[in-house]
């Protein structure tokens, strides 16, 4: 099943910004550009001022590479450094999610759209749904809220998910599971958000019923495109 692999981190006190972005582009990302199975590598940062502040979004043709070699040797195979880092980091919070096949509408790109260089700002939308109304909500999210959603100026992609794995480590790890569903939402800019066009779309009476019936918990970030990389 193809799908991604998601991961907040947050430096803390105990690693200073240059020495965990040095890390992680010059160590920690290259590691796994070889890696077969893993389709692009991109760094994230926080648009909206909230913590964890840094994303970093891994493409990948099968969720099984996550717990299989070459992949799953990485941890027992880390650098002094790398020992050395990752337990003073205050957040490594790692996500596994199975891609929602076929993706109901493609790119406003059309064929020029690259995985490798995904619209600039991203909303990252987490929602846990009750079990007996998970095929109402995923027919709204289908057939009205994306399609909604595709006729805002600036709209590039969205693509959705569902968790198969989450663990995290660090001083500012949360207990508990994070919603199943995940979705994200590519834009050129963040002024898309105050459009007419995506008010009518985050105020439908299905989005309401669903709200009030079926979404027991909802996360929204906004993040921003760093920089991604490409596989030699």
């Amino acid at each position: 099943m193809p799908g991604i692999l998601f991961v907040y981190s947050e430096p803390g006190p105990a690693v200073s910004e240059n020495e965990y972005n040095d890390w992680y582009d010059n160590e920690h990302v290259p590691l796994r550009i070889p890696i077969p199975g893993f389709e692009s590598w991109s760094r994230w940062v926080a648009a909206d001022g909230e913590r964890p502040t840094y994303g970093a979004l891994y493409d990948l043709s099968s969720t099984s590479i996550i717990s299989d070699p070459p992949y799953a040797n990485l941890a027992t195979t880390r650098s002094e450094r790398e020992k050395a880092l990752i337990p003073r980091l205050a957040l490594l919070d790692r996500r596994t999610y199975a891609l929602r096949e076929p993706p109901v509408y493609p790119s406003s790109y059309g064929a020029a759209y690259d995985p490798l260089k995904p619209g600039p700002y991203p909303s990252v939308v987490e929602l846990e749904v009750k079990p007996g109304a998970e095929d109402d909500f995923n027919k709204w999210y289908d057939e009205e809220h994306i399609p909604m959603l595709a006729k805002v100026p600036g709209w590039v992609r969205s693509r959705r998910f569902e968790l198969e794995f989450a663990g995290a480590t660090g001083s500012e790890a949360k207990e508990g599971r994070p919603p199943k569903h995940l979705s994200i939402h590519e834009w050129e800019t963040p002024a898309a958000f105050d459009t007419v066009e995506v008010k009518a779309a985050t105020s439908t009476p299905w989005r309401q019923k669903l709200r009030e019936t079926a979404i027991v918990e909802a996360r929204r970030r906004v993040l921003k495109f760093v920089r991604s990389w490409e596989r030699e």
